[in-house]
């Protein structure tokens, strides 16, 4: 079976990918070992993380409106806050105002340094903006002329309803403060977001219901008096949102009492992209039937339009008074030349003829012609202030062109063209007869794509599956399952504010029965541009976790020590060295706390760039270094010849045909700093290690092998037992507890060697190994299930890797 590699593009697509191309990128690669390389598609810079890439502009949408007895009007509304028009505007702040992300950093970006200025005032002065409270700027640029800094409650993920119900005065506060501030400032409108909700984990409907609920307490109160005509506005750019303060409007202010009839409009089932303003289209049909400013033709220098099919097919069509034109225009022509006739009959203003010859005929290069004919044609086109032109596949006839010769020469031309093009928008098309169904599937491969490379078919095939699901179909609500989402810093969930506006969705991070994420809903093309950010954000931090538990292993085992530079022997500039030595590197150039150095292996010295030099040692403890593993690193995995193995279970494969599953392939896992952690971690743990298993995501196959079992790689879908690593003494066991998604391709058991040492029961609220026999200072090595099926260690030091089996599920499926 041939690899597939290659995915299309279509056009709401390439906007998608041109969002997040390089997270795209990072995660394949970080998941799956995979290098993907994006076709067509200009990726954002990865520093539109800091806020440099401007939000989706969101067209005005008023969804409801009420006016209340004694004036006040409530309506709820789809846009964007920082263009909305309203008297003020209320930001969801902190404490400090510090607009470092989300919907402040957008109003601070969209308004300018004055509201900077004016918060670092504020706080200069009054030290903290206290929960509940609001204060007001001036607005700079905005489209309004104040902005209310409200500070709502911010609680942590997955709140107790006892949180809630603590933090719930304090938003009905912050909405009050609102109202005070419009009454102080003489101002008659305000915009109000979904204040606390999204990242700062407040519920929404909880949310909507206290911010309209006090708007009528407002309202029916001595403060809500007889012609006090506020205009209060729930403005808010994501769907769910909207959603939620309509359902609460309805619920405790009555019906609606606007309508509007809004027209959603639909995507074209035609495979097209847009580049600059130049969309490229391929679709199936009848060049002779195109509805379009010019159809171009192939011909000969002979000019006889009955010679080749498409020639003829437009011919007939058109009448012969188009022969008649053609022969009449040129009178001496050659290979590369377009001549313009009129349409005649066609559905066309023009009839763009191009004269090809015969890719092994002729001193000029075929494909020069050909690729230098589809540009005249277009340039002839602006020339004839033509918006649109269709193309025939040129030259796949009796020209001798391949069909892949053909979609790669006209499609790379429009492309160069569209490079370079700034005038009105046109649309340019290639059609293609339905018998040709190779040229269709060929164009593929130079209109926008994503080509994929792996190490392995399967490595493949997983990359492919991850993007499918993730970028195909209609999705308001991706949610991403990731425990590295627990060790996101202020950094991270700064970076999620910028991004819930940025891409105009709702975010909420959760943490519940030990597995973390995050939700992300919203329209469905931002979604999937918001959720690659999101997993590329997680890529990042299980690679600085797994950096970090790399250079912890390597520093008990191995240190290199300078005494010039004692820098060295801190954990992660050690790991960084050993690394290099280990992969055979002659001299490697480190920056050490600021302090660039160059490390000579050869010599074993180090030089600064002043020109100092120093001896560097490498000093390894127990046996540690007395083995060096092929391929430069102190881990590696290698395929097991399954026809060789005296493996019993490999062999009969009895275990695995029971469940329905059979074996891909086996690789052996060999790691030697785990290994020395894990005989040096026996001598402490009594007993002999048990042969245990355990199932992962393909994600985190290469990072186990690389720094060993964690929790984080592999929560099972319930924590009876506690929050540690857990294994199972079997398959059935295993498949118990790490179910997967549906229909899933290829499975990952790991094969290790546990040491178990002294168990006792575990239990759900279990984070440590408890004490023995009541004894805090003497611990149990491990815990278990009332079957002893179920194993869980809290050191991953205690665990070594030996075996990764791929299975797939049988056609038969499960038993």
């Amino acid at each position: 079976m041939d690899r597939e590699d290659k995915i299309p593009l279509n056009e709401d697509l390439v906007v998608t990918v041109s969002k997040c191309g390089s997270e795209l990128t990072l995660c394949l690669e970080s998941k799956f070992g995979c290098t993907a390389v994006l076709h067509g598609v200009e990726a954002a810079s990865s520093s539109s993380f800091n806020g440099c890439m401007q939000p989706k502009k969101v067209t005005p949408e008023k969804r409801y409106s009420i006016q209340l007895p004694k004036g006040l009007k409530v309506s709820v509304w789809k846009d964007d806050l920082t263009s909305h028009q309203v008297d003020a505007v209320v930001n969801a702040a902190n404490e400090q105002l510090q607009h470092a992300g989300g919907l402040a950093l957008a109003l601070a970006n969209a308004g300018g340094p004055e509201i900077t200025r004016e918060s670092e005032r504020i706080i200069k002065n009054h030290e903290c903006v206290k929960t509940g409270d609001a204060v007001v700027t001036r607005a700079g640029n905005l489209f309004c002329k104040r902005v209310i800094h409200a500070v709502g409650p911010h609680l942590k993920p997955n709140p107790s309803k006892k949180d809630i119900e603590k933090a719930a005065p304090f938003l009905q506060r912050a909405v009050m403060s609102i109202l005070e501030c419009l009454q102080k400032e003489n101002l008659r409108s305000v915009a109000i977001p979904a204040l606390s909700s999204g990242i700062f984990n407040f519920p929404l409907e909880y949310c909507a219901e206290i911010i309209v609920r006090t708007l009528k307490e407002y309202h029916d109160s001595n403060s809500g008096r007889q012609n006090q005509a506020f205009e209060i506005h729930l403005v808010n750019h994501d769907e769910p949102s909207v959603k939620a303060m309509e359902r609460a409007c309805h619920r405790i202010l009555g019906p609606n009492s606007y309508s509007t009839a809004v027209t959603m409009g639909t995507s074209s089932d035609t495979h097209s992209v847009k580049m600059n303003a130049v969309t490229l289209s391929i679709k199936k049909g009848y060049i002779e039937r195109e509805k379009t400013c010019v159809i171009v033709n192939t011909t000969s220098p002979r000019l006889d339009l009955v010679a080749g099919a498409i020639s003829k097919a437009i011919l007939d069509k058109a009448g012969r008074e188009l022969q008649t034109e053609i022969r009449q225009k040129q009178q001496h022509p050659k290979h590369g030349d377009v001549i313009k006739t009129k349409g005649y009959k066609l559905d066309c203003q023009f009839v763009y003829h191009v004269l090809c010859q015969h890719k092994l005929l002729g001193e000029m290069s075929a494909e020069e012609i050909l690729w230098g004919s589809v540009l005249k044609c277009l340039h002839m086109a602006v020339n004839d202030h033509m918006t649109s032109i269709s193309f025939p596949a040129i030259g796949s006839g009796v020209l001798g062109f391949t069909s892949h010769e053909v979609a790669s020469i006209m499609t790379s031309a429009v492309v160069d063209f569209s490079k370079r093009y700034r005038g009105v928008p046109m649309d340019v098309c290639f059609v293609l007869y339905p018998a040709d169904e190779d040229i269709f599937r060929t164009s593929y491969d130079i209109t926008p794509h994503i080509e994929l490379d792996a190490c392995s078919v399967e490595a493949q095939r997983e990359a492919r599956r991850w993007i499918t699901d993730l970028l195909f179909g209609e999705h308001q609500r991706i949610t991403i399952n990731n425990n590295h989402v627990m060790h996101f810093g202020q950094k991270d969930h700064e970076e999620l504010l910028s991004l819930q506006t940025m891409f105009n969705v709702n975010l909420r991070v959760f943490c519940r029965d030990g597995r973390a994420g995050v939700s992300i809903t919203g329209d469905s093309g931002d979604v999937r541009a918001a959720a690659v950010r999101i997993e590329a954000m997680c890529c990042r931090a299980q690679e600085d976790f797994a950096l970090a538990e790399e250079s912890d292993m390597l520093h008990s085992l191995v240190r290199w020590q300078c005494k010039g530079l004692p820098e060295l022997q801190k954990p992660k500039i050690n790991a960084v060295v050993e690394k290099a030595y280990l992969a055979g590197a002659e001299t490697k150039r480190l920056s050490v706390n600021g302090l660039a150095v160059q490390v000579n292996f050869k010599t074993k010295t180090v030089e600064d760039d002043h020109g100092r030099c120093a001896r560097v040692e490498r000093n390894c403890f127990d046996s540690y270094g007395k083995q060096k593993l092929s391929g430069g690193s102190f881990y590696k995995r290698e395929t097991v010849d399954l026809k060789k193995s005296v493996h019993p279970k490999w062999k009969t494969d009895e275990m695995f045909r029971r469940k329905g599953l059979e074996i891909v392939k086996v690789e052996r896992v060999e790691n030697m700093a785990l290994r020395q952690l894990f005989e040096l971690n026996g001598k402490r743990v009594s007993g002999q290690p048990r042969r245990l298993y355990q199932r992962v995501s393909a994600q985190f196959c290469e990072l186990i092998c690389r720094v060993g079992f964690q929790r984080e790689y592999a929560p099972p879908d319930e924590q009876k037992c506690g929050a540690g690593i857990y294994f199972s003494a079997d398959l059935d066991t295993a498949m118990r507890l790490w179910r997967g998604p549906e229909n899933e391709e290829y499975m990952y058991f790991f094969e290790a060697e546990v040491l178990t040492g002294n168990t006792t029961h575990g239990f759900p609220d279990v984070t440590a190994p408890p004490p023995m026999r009541g004894d805090p200072l003497v611990h149990y090595d491990s815990v278990t299930d009332k079957t002893k099926k179920i194993t869980v260690i809290f050191s991953g030091q205690q665990a070594l890797p030996l075996y990764l089996i791929t299975c797939k599920p049988r056609r038969s499926g499960y038993v």
